[in-house]
């Protein structure tokens, strides 16, 4: 009796919430939902924050960890995050955002999120305006 073969396939289940506000110093946690069946194994979870265009998704910020997939005989759910550092390397503005499971050739990948990141630009402290609100003999 030989031995059965169960190929492992993933299915990316991407749950949008609001938009979020990041700035240089702040992790971003984008928290995936996927779907798989098949032999146990270990693959990258990737996300990137950057623009997509009529070239593709130009990343600017990006991250990956591995995660351990158990063997599964049917469609599981599962769900796993990747944090982002947000770095100087990127402009104030709004960015798009995806996901993948697998190297240079994803297993699966999100849908592209459109302008849900925006990140903000923190400079040197400014003053506004002053004016005096009493004065008293004290």
């Amino acid at each position: 009796m030989g031995a059965v073969f169960i190929p492992s396939e993933f299915g990316l289940v991407f749950v949008p919430l609001a938009n979020v506000q990041v700035k240089a110093g702040d992790k971003l946690r984008i928290t995936c939902r996927y779907t798989h069946r098949g032999k146990a194994e270990s693959v990258p979870l990737y996300a990137a924050i950057g623009n997509s265009g009529w070239a593709g998704f130009d990343e600017v910020l990006n991250a990956s960890k591995t995660i351990n997939v158990p063997e599964d005989a049917v469609w599981q759910t599962r769900d796993d995050y990747v944090d982002i550092t947000i770095t100087t390397a990127i402009s104030a503005g709004l960015y798009d955002l995806y996901a993948k499971i697998g190297g240079t050739i994803p297993k699966v990948i999100s849908p592209t999120l459109y302008d849900v990141v925006e990140v903000l630009v923190t400079g040197n402290s400014e003053f506004g305006e002053i004016s005096i609100n009493s004065y008293a003999k004290v």
